[in-house]
């Protein structure tokens, strides 16, 4: 049977095995097992997604025209960058690497917020990271929340989701006040 598989089948089924593609990485640390590749995920996907959030926010204190807008950014960097905290100690005791920046992705969405100032800027800010980053956010979480198989990172997903569900009830309020002040 052996001689009927192809030498390059074989040699790619011992990379996938060698590289972990079908079993949980392990952690560099001896005795020690990373989160399963799912709770790894997770923690990848919210470092990304507060990255965003973070980035976009830091861009509305100088391109925002509303107090409101400028009021609430300063909320969600603060925010964010103490649940960035509990995350980034959280996957340094599982093993894990977190990236610093949004994904490549939402660099352009990112890059295209830049680009506006003013109400144009506040109310392409409060839907696009206000409301539609904090659904997506929320969705994340409540997921890990439910499905994550390492306690910590349930504990996590559960003790940051009212927090992001006030960030969301906030967003969708100040969508409704930018939109309504439009000239």
């Amino acid at each position: 049977m052996l001689r009927s598989i192809p030498k390059t089948t074989l040699a790619a089924m011992a990379l996938l095995l060698a590289t972990g593609a079908y079993a949980a990485p392990l952690s560099d640390k001896p005795g020690t097992a990373m989160a399963p590749n799912k709770d790894a995920l997770f923690l990848r996907d919210a470092a990304e997604a507060s990255a965003l959030e973070i980035a976009a926010s830091k861009l509305a204190q100088t391109r925002a025209s509303g107090e409101a807008v400028k009021a609430f950014a300063a909320q969600m960097i603060r925010d964010h960058q103490a649940a960035d905290e509990k995350m980034l100690q959280l996957a340094r005791k599982l093993g894990i690497q977190l990236p610093a920046s949004p994904p490549e992705v939402k660099k352009q969405e990112l890059e295209n917020l830049g680009k506006l100032s003013g109400s144009a800027f506040d109310s392409a800010y409060a839907r696009q990271i206000g409301v539609d980053a904090h659904q997506e956010a929320v969705a994340l979480f409540r997921k890990a929340a439910d499905d994550a198989k390492d306690e910590g990172v349930k504990a996590f997903a559960r003790q940051t989701l009212p927090t992001l569900n006030h960030h969301l009830e906030m967003a969708r309020q100040l969508a409704s006040q930018v939109t309504s002040q439009k000239p």
